[in-house]
């Protein structure tokens, strides 16, 4: 029988309550011929990342993509449709020469199979069962925008739905966007959004927050002209290009895990935004997050990845961490108490990135879970793929290197609709203080999980390669997003 509210079943056709349960239906983004490069305003000064270009042109902010580039990023969008449709797929060790890179490298290549041959000494089949994909609608992001207090020369794209649109339970949440460029890309999903509420009106809801202003007041003028040593210095402040003036987010910043989810504060999140979710989701237990040495946050999931929940059958819940940028020991503590552990992920298996890439190195560990034992990587990123390994996955791979120009890979390119699971409680030790996120907290604590230690095991591998906490060490970093 349908049901109102968060009251969500498996059964219906709007379902996800965690980042791991099996995956049925998702939404992956479209490359589409109008895509632009991010022009400039208050939320967002993008840089070119290659110095040889940086000196001979201006950022093409409001620009269209070069078609090239676009048809490989389409390309590769197609082939993860692909591998995520098919029953089975096949997984091999090779050497391919990458044109981006320009030279050879090694890779995990996954194929998807109709009919797998037996298994040889260099490749693996899987049957890991269907997904069904729904791609956005294509539209001219070329079109100039603007409002009654604003204008912008261009939109952006669809590649990533993940940033506009959220499953919770069975909720599908739209966000607010806080770059105006992207006020309208929710559009794009729209028509996915109405015809599954149409489908079950009683048993799905389709939710939006009140869209900002995007007026000159919602913004910290002058942020981008702050040095990396004055942001250095006032980083535990926390405040980031937006003011609180209204309630900001993008939808990925937000991670779930069962009955509790986890809101990063960041370039693209405030407190208000991660109040209005806590006042609209009151069944939910919602916890705000931070990362006190990404000085310059945009989204979770190149950041602080659950993998797997604690189970009778496996030595604890597990969560993927971004050695970079660990979260502070005391928001932490909730997972340690209830036999969760840390794994750090390993460094790129390449630095490179695309000329007008905004994310950083990090979208290596941008993975999406297709189960609680599988998940899908950029077919490069080997040392991941070790890894996961070690800890019990099976994980498959797609190329997706070109869609770094468009702000992100793996996980930011989809949007789940369907899990098989429920609102289980992975965090039932703790004593959760609704009111705590409406009430102003002064950081005077920037104390994170120490990286290089084991900690008793709940870091199931420390790295000696970071040294956190040291402003060499932190300045060292671009001002990139993901």
């Amino acid at each position: 029988m349908a049901t109102n509210g968060l009251n969500g079943h498996r059964d219906h056709i709007v379902n996800a309550w965690t980042q791991w349960g099996k995956l049925e239906t998702v939404v992956v983004g479209r490359a589409d011929p109008k895509s632009c490069h991010l022009p400039h305003e208050p939320a967002c000064h993008a840089e070119i990342n290659d110095p040889l270009i940086a000196e001979n042109i201006e950022w093409p902010g409001g620009c269209v993509k070069h078609q090239e580039t676009i048809k490989k990023a389409a390309a590769q969008l197609d082939n993860f449709c692909a591998v995520l449709e098919a029953e089975c797929v096949e997984i091999k060790d090779t050497k391919a020469f990458d044109t981006e890179l320009k030279r050879e490298v090694d890779k995990k290549r996954t194929e998807a199979v109709q009919n797998p041959t037996a298994q040889a000494d260099d490749k693996r089949v899987m049957k890991k069962g269907s997904i069904k994909t729904l791609r956005p609608k294509t539209l001219d992001w070329s079109k100039p925008v603007a409002g009654p207090d604003w204008d912008s020369p261009s939109q952006y794209c669809a590649t990533c739905p993940r940033d506009t649109m959220i499953t919770l339970g069975n909720t599908m949440l739209e966000a607010t966007m806080s770059k105006r460029s992207r006020y309208f890309e929710h559009l794009a999903c729209r028509d996915i959004a109405l015809e599954y509420w149409r489908a079950d009106p009683l048993g799905v809801r389709f939710l939006s927050c009140p869209k900002p202003s995007m007026s000159a007041d919602m913004y910290i003028d002058g942020f981008f002209d702050l040095t990396d040593e004055q942001r250095f210095k006032q980083m535990r402040d926390y405040q980031f290009c937006c003011k609180e003036t209204e309630p900001v987010f993008d939808a990925a910043d937000i991670t779930r895990c069962g009955k509790d989810i986890f809101v990063q504060k960041s370039m693209t999140t405030n407190d208000s935004g991660i109040q209005w979710i806590a006042a609209h989701f009151p069944e939910l237990r919602v916890h705000a997050i931070h990362f006190p040495y990404d000085m310059y946050p945009s989204h979770i999931d190149c950041t602080f990845v659950p993998l797997r929940p604690p189970s009778a059958d496996l030595d604890g819940g597990l969560a993927l961490i971004n050695p970079e940028r660990p979260p502070l020991q005391s928001e932490i503590a909730l997972w340690k108490k209830n036999g969760w552990k840390l794994l750090n992920a390993p460094l790129p298996a390449q630095f490179d990135r695309p000329a007008f890439s905004q994310s950083s190195y990090w979208l290596c560990m941008n993975l999406l879970s297709i189960s609680e034992k599988c998940m899908v990587i950029e077919e490069n990123e080997i040392p991941l793929y070790n890894v996961l390994t070690e800890q019990g996955f099976d994980p498959i791979t797609v190329p997706m290197r070109h869609m770094y120009d468009f702000g992100g890979a793996i996980h930011c390119c989809t949007w789940d609709l369907k899990r098989q699971d429920t609102c289980k409680d992975y965090f039932p030790e703790q004593e959760f203080d609704r009111t705590a996120l409406f009430k102003q907290k002064k950081f005077d604590d920037i104390k994170v999980v120490d990286v290089s230690a084991s900690d008793g095991g709940f870091l199931l591998n420390p790295s000696t390669q970071f040294q956190i906490g040291t402003q060499a060490n932190v300045l060292k970093r671009r001002k990139t997003g993901e």
